[in-house]
């Protein structure tokens, strides 16, 4: 009831607040009131106030102080305490401030001492320095006084010596125009022996020029002599060149002439060791049984017969193709050579290295025939001999079949498994040794063509005589 009584004694100024601090600024700080007024306010307050509205329902009955002490009282407002403490808080900054201020204002002064002290040493040392420097100045001034005085030594000197170089250039300049005079006159004379010497040059040089016209004339009529002798050597060149690759067109042929007849000599011997293993054992089982040795000779000369017919008829188809394809290469180089006799030099020269080419390439298609054709023989020669074992094998069996009760007829059987045997193997060296000779006979070959070939590279063309 006291507060607001306190507020309602101070309505007026409170009524000119406008801002909320001024409120609180005025609820917290002391203000000047009737304090008769307001506790009268209070009282009737306290009287006019509604029971149900009344505050004494939240506040207790007045109490009476103790006797010999203050009783326990801690129930003032909030505000109050708050402001007493923020207040002794303001009083402890405060306090702190001006110990600080008073730390810093310490500090100021012996830094303003320090510098007073530095100032003082500054302006001594600025003092020295003045002083050194009016000495320095002062020695500067007596060598300025000493330099001014050598200068002008120096510069007396110096006229002396330009006058003493004045008299020489004169001097010189009156040699040099009486040497230019003298020179003048040499070059005078100089001309003159020039101009009579281009005159005589001019007469030995028409001289000259007439020697020199009849030598080209002479020159050119060499000249001619030796291209016709170039001609002429070249032609006998290309004329030998010529020669020397008819002459190794034939020596390949021949040589492959050889080599087709040692293949058929080699072919015949191979047959010919064929027929006499096959007659040996056909011989040899004839007399183990007779009616086995006349089937088996019956059934191994019908197969001879057809192996003859088929070699004869093979070699005539291959030396048919190759008569074929030896024709239509002779009727391409006849062409070729009708065609080259109607073109000109260069197209000729070409085409004469396409026909080197298609030789080269015949010689080796050639070779290579007889290589598969050397090698087909040396197959069909394995192929007889293996019938051929075969054939003696079914047969032996054959005869083991019909007499394994006998021990007669075992004892032939065992004799002619060692014939077979032996036949085989006797087949067997001789087509080991038909391979090494083929072998031979090949790197014969290459050995012959190596050499021919190196004697047409070293050979020469023939000296052409001088005329």
């Amino acid at each position: 009831m006291v507060v607001v009584a306190y507020a309602m004694s101070a309505r007026g100024p409170l009524m000119q607040c406008i801002e909320l601090d001024d409120f609180k600024y005025f609820y917290h700080h002391r203000n000047a009131v009737d304090i008769k007024h307001v506790v009268k306010e209070a009282y009737r307050l306290m009287e006019s106030t509604p029971k149900d509205i009344h505050p004494e329902k939240t506040l207790e009955d007045f109490k009476p102080l103790t006797v010999g002490q203050y009783p326990v009282f801690n129930k003032y407002p909030k505000f109050i305490v708050d402001y007493q403490v923020q207040e002794r808080e303001r009083i402890r900054h405060e306090e702190m401030e001006y110990m600080r201020q008073k730390h810093l204002s310490l500090e100021m002064q012996k830094e303003t001492q320090k510098r007073q002290q530095e100032e003082e040493a500054w302006y001594r040392q600025q003092q020295l320095l003045l002083e050194a420097e009016d000495k320095r100045r002062k020695l500067i001034q007596d060598e300025e006084v000493k330099l001014v005085d050598q200068r002008k030594r120096l510069y007396a000197m110096n006229r002396e010596v330009k006058l003493k170089e004045l008299q020489l250039l004169d001097a010189a300049r009156r040699k040099f125009l009486h040497f230019q005079k003298q020179q003048r006159e040499s070059e005078l004379k100089r001309l003159d022996d020039e101009v009579q010497r281009k005159a005589l040059q001019r007469d030995q040089e028409t001289e000259t020029a007439m020697e020199e016209a009849e030598i080209r004339n002479l020159e050119l009529q060499l000249q001619k002599k030796m291209f016709e002798q170039d001609l002429f050597r070249e032609f006998a060149t290309s004329s030998h060149h010529l020669r020397t690759e008819q002459d190794m067109h034939r020596k390949q042929s021949e040589l492959e002439e050889r080599i087709q007849e040692k293949l058929r000599d080699a072919e015949r011997e191979r047959q010919m060791e064929i027929r006499k293993t096959l007659q040996d054992g056909l011989a040899k089982s004839s007399q183990q049984n007779i009616e086995a040795w006349a089937s088996n000779e019956y059934e191994s000369r019908r197969r001879l017969q057809d192996l003859e017919r088929e070699t004869m008829s093979l070699q005539l188809a291959k030396r048919n193709a190759e008569n074929r394809s030896l024709e239509k290469e002779v009727q391409d180089l006849m062409t070729k050579v009708q065609d080259r006799k109607d073109t000109e030099t260069e197209v000729a020269h070409m085409e004469l290295y396409e026909q080197k080419q298609d030789a080269a390439e015949s010689g080796q298609r050639r070779l290579r025939l007889l290589e598969e054709e050397g090698y087909v023989a040396h197959e069909h020669g394995k192929s007889l001999t293996q019938d051929a074992l075969y054939n003696l094998n079914n047969n032996s069996s054959r005869l083991g079949n019909t007499t394994l009760n006998s021990t007669k007829q075992s004892d032939m059987y065992q004799t002619l498994q060692t014939t077979t045997n032996s036949s085989g193997v006797s087949l067997e060296r001789s087509g080991r040794a038909f391979d090494e000779k083929e072998i031979a006979l090949l790197n014969e070959v290459r050995n012959l063509r190596q050499r021919l070939a190196l004697e047409n590279r070293s050979k020469r063309p023939p000296a052409v005589p001088c005329e």
